[in-house]
């Protein structure tokens, strides 16, 4: 059973949500779970108390607790903090309804009252189940936290711990100031990465992983939970190209929109820099449309092998490039995308490939240069040029996703291919998901110039590019379903665009962040004037 980061169990949990599966369930199932661990193994034991923190591993230890008492365990519930002052709403239900139920409950606040009740904790109960950080440690233990935690060690009761031992590092197995020295773990799904240290085996004991309800697919959908992996945001000194530098190589004689579309998209995306190299006819129009963007002309109609060391050295002041919207299927255009490919490649540039550049990739036969540092972006018809191979006729997605994903384990050198289609699939070869965003009213011409553009955006913000092309594919869909609700199959590629802001501010929570990051005396003068 392969071990988990705490990152991807908070994408795991949030994704659940996505499939129709609430967390509030996956919480009910993990407070049963401990509750029966216990009362199936330590009959005999009484006297039971539960210590939560105030986040979604205090409300798990809250259910435990309300299924003990009902399976006659005397218990009391100790609540670091005040039950109001939760952040999670399903905790602080939980927390109420065993209140409510008639569970003695304590909300303690300070030190002094936590050491004014330490019965409680240390000579009362026969057991103590630890719900007071789970997964949910974030640099060193409040006053609080590590005051109970040292009175559940003094205890000589048997320690359960719900998740992981509160103070251990989930993700490391380190303990920073102090962790509970747990007889059993219960973990919820699978194990957390740090317990499997041989270092934290004093605290974690006895490790049992219990199934509470999270189906395989959540693991393998693209969701909300996916931007978790998003370095999203902003400091206030922050400067120009901080926050992403893109290349565009791109364009010819009769398609000028391609490059210009993806470089939109990225600039929507939050790319401070994006920079398009055409020919000098394809660069004349794209600067027409619209003066966001950096243009730089290279002579000729079509790009040629005499201009690779130009482009060359444009693309080297860049995090990402973009090579292959609008840039033609002639002969010198390919060999020239073969041979710039295969240098920023070489060089560990990040690379996304798109359009007629999957096509040179194919004619040169590149698909073992797919390597680590590269996103290619396929439909059908370029994916079996590319690969060599048909995607497999499966009618199941999840299964269909395992094949592909052996096809290019086969071919590719470990770079992520981002198959577009109906449900989209991404895979590395090793990994796979798939995305359920997006409809058929983005057949529209366009629409893939501006997912190649998200995902190299998305490649700035992202330190492992698998997760760029997941939630590239999920946010351009969605963007493309909000569309459609609003205009049916009437949409431009534009009209994508220009909804990718308002979905990013809404998935991101961004309107909070942004009102960290205004100036005081600014933030005041918004409020008066009430704009919005």
């Amino acid at each position: 059973m392969r071990a988990l980061t705490t990152t991807e169990m908070y994408m795991i949990d949030r994704n659940c949500e996505y499939l129709g599966i609430p967390r509030r369930l996956l919480m009910e199932n993990a407070g049963r779970e401990v509750a029966r661990y216990i009362i199936e193994n330590f009959p005999d034991k009484r006297r039971i108390t539960v210590i939560c923190g105030l986040g979604d591993n205090g409300g798990d230890g809250a259910v435990a607790a309300r299924y003990l008492h009902e399976h006659d365990r005397e218990v009391k519930l100790v609540v670091l903090g005040k039950i109001e002052d939760s952040r999670s709403e399903i905790a602080r239900e939980n927390f109420k309804i065993a209140k409510l139920i008639g569970i003695e409950t304590y909300e303690i606040t300070t030190t002094f009252d936590l050491y004014s009740e330490m019965d409680i904790i240390v000579t009362w109960p026969d057991i103590i189940v630890d719900a007071v950080l789970g997964t949910g440690i974030r640099g060193a233990l409040r006053d609080l936290q590590y005051n109970a935690i040292r009175l559940i060690n003094m205890s000589k009761a048997l320690k359960i711990c719900v998740d992981v031992p509160s103070g251990l590092d989930p993700d490391t197995g380190a303990v920073r100031d102090i962790a509970v020295r747990g007889d059993v773990t219960i973990t919820m799904h699978r194990p957390k990465i740090g317990l499997l240290n041989r270092e934290a085996e004093k605290y974690v004991g006895k490790l049992i992983t219990v199934d509470i309800g999270i189906p395989r697919e959540a693991e393998h959908v693209i969701g909300p939970g996916d931007l978790v992996y998003l370095r999203w945001q902003r400091r206030r000194e922050g400067r120009k190209g901080e926050h992403g530098k893109i290349v565009i190589v791109g364009g010819s004689d009769e398609f000028a929109g391609a490059p210009a579309l993806a470089a939109l998209t990225a600039f929507r995306l939050g790319v401070d820099i994006v920079t398009v190299i055409a020919p000098r006819s394809a660069a004349h129009d794209i600067r027409s449309q619209t003066p966001n963007l950096i243009v730089i002309p290279v002579e000729g109609r079509y790009f040629t092998e005499d201009q690779i060391d130009l482009v060359y050295q444009y693309c080297t002041r860049a995090d990402v490039v973009l090579v292959g919207p609008g840039i033609s299927t002639r002969e010198q255009t390919m060999t020239f995308v073969a041979e710039l490919f295969k240098r920023l490649v070489d060089s560990g540039k990040r690379v996304i490939v798109d359009a007629d550049g999957i096509k040179a990739l194919a004619r040169y036969d590149l698909a073992g240069y797919v390597k680590k540092n590269v996103v290619v972006t396929p439909h059908l018809r370029e994916y079996s040029l590319l690969l060599k191979s048909n995607p497999p006729e499966i009618t199941n997605p999840w299964r269909r996703a395992e094949e592909i994903m052996r096809q290019v384990k086969d071919r590719c050198s470990g770079g992520i291919i981002l198959l577009k289609g109906n449900i989209d699939i991404v895979t590395d070869g090793d990994r796979w998901k798939i995305n359920m965003t997006g409809n058929p009213s983005m057949t529209v011409g366009g629409t893939g110039d501006v997912l190649s553009g998200a995902v190299a955006a998305l490649c700035t913000k992202c330190s492992d590019m698998f997760y760029a092309a997941c939630i590239g594919a999920f946010i351009v869909g969605l963007a493309g379903d909000v569309t459609a609700r609003e205009l049916g199959y009437h949409i431009l590629p534009t009209d994508i665009i220009d909804r990718l802001p308002r979905i990013m501010t809404k998935l991101l929570d961004e309107y909070r962040e942004i009102e960290n990051i205004l100036h005081e005396p600014s933030r005041r003068l918004l409020d008066s004037l009430d704009l919005y």
